[in-house]
Order: structure tokens, then C-alpha cells, then sequence
């Protein structure tokens, strides 16, 4: 067996550089094909011989050519990073000077080759998934420095890593120096980098430095103006380094993502399930009924599914869940959807919903009238009681009041 590059191919070769730009390569591979062992050898002889009865076939032989064209790797996009930098220090007004220190080391990633997340797509990402004060007080956010949540804010954030920088220490020192005051000024920053597929560290690095200032000067200046040199040579070394680093991160290549199941119902789903004991139909028209009666909306990120009670499939991770029904308040929250998630949803009554039924009760009551009522057009038999329900009291059309009690049984 043997592998070469013809002049036909090198020819091929040059014109497929002009056409498209790439430097492709063409690659072939010769096999002799064993005439004993070919069924197609063996037929194209026996059909030469059949041709020609006057003649003995003594042998065949055939080449078979494999081709395959090669072109360079499409360069893979330019890796996205989110920057969060926290203050540590008990520096009066340096928790001001956070978003100025994340703009600067911002600043040298982008030289680096990095796409540096605007602060503005970060909150956008927050406020997407209603992530509160509160829930950022809870450890949210800071659990991005403890290495809790990297990969679910990541997942929120759509980012391939997380820059985590920490104003470790920050302070001044007064020495004599010559005869003179001179005041040191010491900075201490510590930067860790997590890939945000598993959240593990690719890169991380302590810096520390000092900028002594002679005590004249010192005295009559704001301290900040020294600590901002301090941080512009900070992400300047810090820049520099991951910008020859960066290249060889761990790049850890998400796994093909499948669509998992899920499932969602309502109390109101719950409720039509218990009339449905005593009916007596197909389960074609038992799904119609459940769904138009219901009339519970289900939406994810936006877009409506379906009905509930019903199982949708969506990307495993976080999305907005929104579920809505007429008179009903609508709920919507940040759901962490895994294959088998079942959500059982408590939907309330709105305040018009209030104004019009005046408690789920009533409402409960009318949905088992109204129940009753399409498996009589439908053609179904039903026979239900009411024995799980409290008693309930409803208008008639002339408004006189009709109690439904416990144990009442409705036949149509």
C-alpha cells in the first residue's frame, strides 16, 4: 500500500487555492485488488470470457483509488470572558474604583485575542434569569470566588470562561529613606481564570508590588492616584502574561447537547384530573377536554410551548418558565430544567380573577359545571362527587344561592 500526491492532484491542488482561498491537499491511496478475493474481478472476467469463447481470460487485475481532500482547520472563534472583580480591602472608596479596574485588565484581554464581555451584556444576562439583590447577597455572584457557581453563571452569561480578580490588599507605609519621608504604597491583586464548562481553573496568578512616593508629595495627593499606577501596571503584567498563556488554556469542549423531557402541570390541571375518576371516554377526548377546559398556557424563554398538563423538551440547563391562565396570576421563575424535571405549578387567582369568581372555590365549582356540561355535548357519561371539595356556594342565573355540598353527585 502506498500514499502519494500526483501531478494531476497538484494541479487540482493549485486551482482549488485560487477558487477558494485555502491551501488544500489531496490525498490518494492505491490498493491492488486481489483477484480471487473480488466477487466484482471474478464477474467482469467471467463476462470477458463469455465474450470471447475463442479465448482463454489467464488474468485480470484492477487498481482501486481512494481520494480524499484535506484544507486547514477553520481558526476556532475568539474565546468570550466575563470579568468580575471584587473588593477585599476595607479602603475607603476603593469599591468605586471596581468597574475602573475591570476596565483596565478588560483592556488588555482584548489585545490578547479575548472578546471581553461589555458590563452591560452581563447584566442583561442577570436580569434575563431574574437573578435579585437578594439571591446575589446569597452567594450567587460571590460564589463565582469560591468556585460554587462558575458554570451556572457562565451558562447564564454565555461566556467560555470566567476571570475572577480580587483587590487582595491595599495600603500605604511610611519610612525614612535618605533623610526623607517616603511613603510606600503597596498593592495586592489575585486573578484566577475557570473554564466554564466545568468551572476548572486554566489559569491563576498572585502580584504584588510597591510604589514609593516621597512623603511631600504623598501628603498633599489623593492616595487612589498612586494606587491607579499600581493597577495599570498590575493589568498591564497580568495582560502581557495571559496574552502568552492563553493559547494553551484547557479548552473543554461542551458535550453535544440533546433535548431532555420535562413536564409541567398546574393546580388546575390537578383539579379536571380528579373529575375525570367518574367519566367514561376515550382518552383522545379526555386530553381535549383536560387542555380546553384548563386553558393553562405554557411558555419557556419566551415562546409558547403548549398546553398543561403536557411534556415539552428543552436544552438541559436554566430558562424562564412562564405559566398563564385567563383570571389566574401569572408565574414565571428561573427553572433549572434536567431530564425527568416535574413542575408542579400553585396558580392563584388574580385580582380580577378575585372580582370575578371571589374565591378558587367557586372557581373549582364552575370548572366541575362546565365540566360536566362539554362531556354532555361530547357524548360522555360522567358521574362524579364531590367529596374531596369543601362546600361551596354558587349563584344561579337568577341569583339565588345553590349549595353543592360534600358527597353531591352530578350526573349528565
Amino acid at each position: 500500500m502506498k500514499i502519494k500526491i500526483t501531478n494531476f492532484m497538484a494541479v487540482m491542488l493549485c486551482t482549488a487555492t485560487l477558487l477558494s482561498g485555502l491551501a488544500q491537499q489531496v490525498v490518494s491511496e492505491n490498493s491492488k485488488l486481489d483477484p480471487q478475493a473480488s466477487a466484482e474481478l471474478d464477474a467482469f472476467k467471467k463476462r470477458v470470457q463469455a465474450a470471447h469463447p475463442d479465448k482463454e481470460v489467464v488474468a485480470v487485475e484492477a487498481d482501486m483509488v481512494k481520494r480524499a481532500v484535506l484544507a486547514p482547520r477553520q481558526p476556532a472563534a475568539n474565546p468570550k470572558i466575563a470579568i468580575f472583580v471584587k473588593n477585599q480591602t476595607r479602603v475607603p472608596g476603593m469599591d468605586d474604583e471596581v468597574d475602573g479596574i475591570r476596565d483596565r485588565i478588560g483592556a488588555e484581554l482584548a489585545g490578547a485575542g479575548l472578546i471581553v464581555m461589555d458590563q452591560s451584556e452581563i447584566v442583561s444576562g442577570f436580569t434575563r434569569y431574574k437573578v435579585t439583590t437578594a439571591e446575589e447577597r446569597a452567594g450567587l455572584v460571590e460564589g463565582v470566588f469560591t468556585g460554587g457557581s462558575a458554570v451556572r453563571v457562565a451558562q447564564m452569561l454565555g461566556c467560555d470562561y470566567i476571570m475572577l480578580v480580587s483587590v487582595v490588599r491595599a495600603g500605604s507605609t511610611r519610612r525614612k529613606a535618605g533623610g526623607r519621608d517616603v511613603t510606600i504604597f503597596t498593592l495586592n491583586m489575585s486573578t484566577k481564570v475557570n473554564e466554564a464548562v466545568q468551572g476548572s481553573s486554566v489559569y491563576g496568578s498572585n502580584w504584588s508590588n510597591k510604589l514609593p512616593v516621597p512623603g511631600e508629595f504623598a501628603a498633599n495627593d489623593d492616595a487612589f492616584n498612586y494606587y491607579n499606577d499600581l493597577v495599570d501596571q498590575w493589568a498591564q503584567a497580568c495582560g502581557q502574561e495571559i496574552a502568552e498563556k492563553a493559547s494553551s488554556w484547557r479548552r473543554v469542549d461542551a458535550a453535544p447537547v440533546e433535548l431532555v423531557t420535562f413536564s409541567v402541570s398546574t393546580t388546575i390541571d390537578q383539579l379536571i384530573e380528579g373529575l375525570e375518576n367518574g367519566v367514561r371516554a376515550p382518552n383522545e377526548l379526555l386530553d381535549e377536554m383536560r387542555h380546553a377546559l384548563g386553558g393553562v398556557t405554557v411558555e419557556l424563554d419566551g415562546a409558547a410551548l403548549g398546553s398543561s398538563p403536557g411534556t415539552f423538551q428543552a436544552t438541559p440547563g436554566l430558562h424562564q418558565l412562564r405559566v398563564t391562565r385567563q383570571w389566574m396570576q401569572p408565574w414565571q421563575k428561573t427553572v433549572n430544567i434536567q431530564q425527568g424535571t416535574a413542575l408542579n405549578i400553585a396558580l392563584e387567582l388574580s385580582d380580577a380573577g378575585l372580582q370575578r369568581y371571589g374565591s378558587m372555590e367557586a372557581l373549582r365549582s364552575l370548572i366541575a359545571v362546565e365540566y360536566a356540561e362539554a362531556a354532555m355535548r361530547k357524548g360522555a357519561k360522567i358521574n362524579f362527587d364531590t367529596a374531596a371539595w369543601r362546600d361551596v356556594t354558587l349563584g344561579d342565573k337568577d341569583g339565588n344561592n345553590v349549595n353543592v355540598g360534600v358527597g353531591t353527585t352530578v350526573v349528565r
